[in-house]
């Protein structure tokens, strides 16, 4: 079968942007630490969140992969979408319970608005099988957050951490129960592969943003090329597997490559917060410990 290729319009990369913006908040959740090491509570819940906004991002990837003509109905819920990201990014804090309400408002805004998207394409498309199965994942997950903001209201805010996580792992696993009749000719393999290649390499950013903090221009040591080069060599690797190894042209439902990408996309923001800690000091007596 011939694969076309899909153009990434401009909008998808401004949508990039933002979802950059919210993966940086993400430092804020373990960029203090504790006599020299990470609480494991922090980490949990910096990984929770990050597998939630990663998520989120999918979603309407996903769906501007298989459906997105960009029609004014696109574009218009793509704009509440962005406004949402950028309220749920400024929910991400340390304290987490008094961001519950706005955090699982704002997940829920985002995941209508996709949900909408399939509606009207199940609505409109004759084979429509692939987006009734999204509609069906879709109205789970967005039961799961209602379910969360209901917990709220009857003062269980508690357990609301735990039914994030779940909503996080229904959304990560029920495509590979939930099936259907999946038409996986709608997914423009070479169109996803990019972008995620730019959401990636658009966090990689962010880890140079933090490495130039250790090029000191008063003194020279070692220590800024040893660091510049472990990015290179990790945006090297990334490289060679993803755009040059991989095969573009195929047609699969690309489950691997988007959770291969969560551990990538995590793995480069758990090595700019390390910049950042060792540029501080802040790790210097738990090294000193060691």
């Amino acid at each position: 079968m011939a694969i076309y290729e899909k153009k990434v319009e401009l909008i998808e990369l401004f949508y990039d942007l933002i979802f950059v913006y919210a993966i940086s908040k993400l430092t804020a959740l373990i960029s203090e630490p504790v006599s020299g090491t990470i609480p494991l509570s922090s980490f949990f819940v910096y990984l929770i969140t990050s597998f939630v906004i990663l998520q989120a991002w999918l979603y309407f990837t996903n769906y501007v992969n298989r459906y997105g003509q960009w029609k004014w109905f696109d574009y218009a819920l793509a704009i509440v979408n962005m406004i949402a990201v950028i309220y749920m990014a400024n929910t991400i804090t340390t304290h987490w319970d008094g961001m519950l309400v706005p955090f699982n408002i704002s997940m829920l805004v985002m995941l209508l608005t996709v949900l909408g998207l399939y509606l009207i394409q199940y609505k409109n498309q004759d084979n429509n099988s692939a987006a009734l199965n999204s509609i069906q994942i879709l109205s789970i997950v967005c039961t799961i957050y209602v379910i969360a903001l209901v917990a709220i209201l009857l003062n269980l805010s508690s357990y609301v951490i735990w039914i994030d996580v779940v909503a996080v792992i229904t959304g990560a696993f029920l495509p590979f129960f939930l099936k259907g009749n999946f038409d996986k000719s709608i997914i423009n393999f070479p169109h996803l592969v990019e972008r995620f290649e730019l959401l990636t390499i658009i966090t990689f950013g962010e880890a140079i943003v933090g490495m130039t903090h250790f090029f000191d221009v008063t003194s020279f040591n070692p220590m800024p090329i040893l660091v510049f080069i472990i990015v290179l060599s990790m945006f090297g690797a990334y490289v060679i597997q993803i755009h040059n190894l991989m095969n573009h042209h195929r047609v699969e439902r690309s489950l691997r490559l988007m959770f291969s990408h969560y551990f990538v996309i995590i793995s480069i923001n758990l090595m700019t917060v390390a910049f950042e800690l060792l540029h501080s000091g802040e790790l210097i007596p738990f090294l000193n410990h060691a």
